[in-house]
């Protein structure tokens, strides 16, 4: 009897403890350069500097058992004091796999100020990232 207790509690912290690299919500990293292997950015930024080409890396939460299949995805790009004006709009393709989506900005034409990027599912505000160009 007892040896059954323990060993139930030993599953039971085995299973609390586990971290099962699952993404547990959408993301969106900006910065400069990518890990080939985890297609994560090295060292994501807040404060960018406009003369360089950024990555912008979206990180996608699993869809687990009865959540539908997000049929769109769609990043928007604007400037914060006008988030009306969208300057950029990128629709994502999305399918059984998808788990992530990656695209350069260069930002040569686009003013030093504070940018806000929006992550959108099926035309719901998922996530939205802040940034500065310097």
């Amino acid at each position: 009897m007892i040896l059954f207790i323990v060993l139930i509690s030993i599953v039971f912290i085995f299973f609390i403890l586990k971290d099962d690299g699952e993404i547990k919500r959408d993301n969106i990293e900006i910065g400069y350069k990518t890990n080939d292997e985890s297609q994560q950015i090295i060292d994501p930024q807040n404060k960018v500097d406009r003369n360089k080409e950024l990555i912008v890396s979206t990180h996608f939460k699993g869809n687990l058992g009865k959540e539908k299949q997000n049929k769109r995805f769609v990043l928007k790009l604007a400037n914060i004091k006008d988030k009306s004006n969208v300057l950029m709009e990128e629709t994502i393709p999305n399918d059984e796999g998808t788990s992530g989506y990656e695209f350069k900005i260069i930002p040569g034409k686009l003013s030093p100020g504070k940018y806000q990027i929006s992550l959108y599912r099926d035309n719901n505000l998922s996530v939205e990232k802040v940034f500065t160009f310097k």
